[in-house]
């Protein structure tokens, strides 16, 4: 979709005061330096054809939302087509935050992103656990710039809600770690949540358009058994939801077919870092990297500016498998027998299970409290 020039920014509230302000007053130029790298490159994204396959998905969107219902009448808030659902489906590591930001990052069509009171058609909702309908409104009411600190019952949450949606003119609610909806184990709250999606998506007053990003277990939200023993608004509900969803996967990475992509990333580091990574593209270092980040793209590149930090810290201008070792080392905790680069056995080694053990700690649900025995009557 060809792009427009940005149109004037909207008016907003003045930035935060800033926490680390004094941090950096006191720190030397040294520091600073260092820190001013590290900014570089943490905030790099490498574009693969995944962020063509988002970005059209995105545009195509774009393009229903100015469709008119009824082609007679003049162009409105209600005359425009019952909304559509994106779901963008990765493991963990995988980038799909740095992905929706990438896209969104200076895009005319979203102008201010991340900005509440900025004017930008689309916001960012954070999914929590649990996963309750009062949650998921109170965290739209958030995301639209609404500042409530006091918890609201589900239908004055959700009433707020879609008055500060149209308020505001949000066209794209995007609901990230939506694999959280999964979690949710009472069967009545699921189906609540399902009926509210799916009747953001057909308000013909406000008809919003919504995008669901989270993990590979978000797939379920959509199968025919995701609600049990549904009644029939309900199960007409999820079938609207289903329905009106395409989806976009971000595969695992291959070191071998994805060589290309990979190289052109470590080359885009090294010019920013000003360091040599000729180890990482050895065949061997790159898959040991591969395996390392559990064969996601996003922890590709975590471990290797992770490498490169320690490198730099060590006054060293060449990456070594020693600075791999150490940042492996800091970023799963495991003993030298785990580490994938220092193990003659690394290819054996789970990543999986150590990639995402602090997300299943974080996601795992508080076990229920242990009632105190009654005292007897008798």
């Amino acid at each position: 979709m060809k792009r427009k020039t940005t149109p004037s920014p909207v008016e907003s509230d003045p930035p935060r005061n800033d926490p680390t302000r004094l941090w950096r007053d006191l720190s030397g130029p040294v520091t600073l330096k260092h820190v001013g790298l590290m900014e570089k490159l943490k905030a790099h994204y490498v574009t693969t054809s995944r962020d063509d396959q988002l970005a059209e998905e995105i545009e195509l969107m774009i393009k229903n939302a100015m469709l008119r219902r009824d082609p007679s009448r003049p162009h409105a808030a209600d005359n425009r087509c019952e909304g559509t659902a994106l779901a963008v489906i990765a493991q963990s590591g995988a980038g799909k935050t740095k992905a929706m930001e990438h896209f969104l990052k200076d895009n005319p069509f979203f102008p201010n992103y991340g900005d509440p009171r900025g004017g930008c058609p689309l916001i960012t909702v954070q999914t929590r656990s649990p996963a309750t309908l009062a949650q998921l409104g109170m965290a739209t009411m958030h995301g639209c710039g609404y500042p409530s600190q006091t918890h609201k019952a589900e239908n004055e949450a959700w009433s707020l809600a879609r008055f500060q949606l149209r308020h505001q003119n949000i066209l794209i609610s995007h609901y990230a770690e939506a694999q959280r909806i999964i979690k949710q184990k009472n069967r009545a709250e699921r189906g609540k949540i399902v009926e509210t999606l799916a009747s953001l998506m057909t308000d013909l007053e406000w008809p919003l358009y919504l995008v669901l990003s989270g993990l590979q277990e978000l797939k379920k939200l959509f199968q025919n058994d995701f609600l049990d023993e549904p009644d029939k608004e309900s199960r007409e509900s999820h079938a609207t939801l289903t329905r009106r969803t395409r989806f976009v996967e971000f595969k695992s990475i291959d070191s071998t077919h994805d060589r290309k992509d990979l190289d052109r990333g470590v080359g885009e580091y090294e010019e920013l870092a000003g360091v040599s990574l000729r180890i990482v593209k050895e065949p061997e270092m790159r898959e040991r990297i591969c395996h390392a980040g559990a064969r996601q793209l996003g922890l590709f590149f975590e471990l290797l500016v992770m490498a490169i930090e320690v490198c730099i810290l060590s006054g060293r201008k060449a990456v070594a498998l020693q600075d791999f070792e150490a940042a492996y080392a800091a970023r799963t905790m495991q003993p030298v027998e785990l580490n994938v680069f220092a193990s003659d056995y690394w290819r054996e080694i789970d990543t999986t299970i150590i990639q995402h053990r602090a997300e299943d700690d974080e996601e795992a649900e508080p076990k229920p409290k242990k009632e105190k025995p009654r005292r007897s009557d008798t």
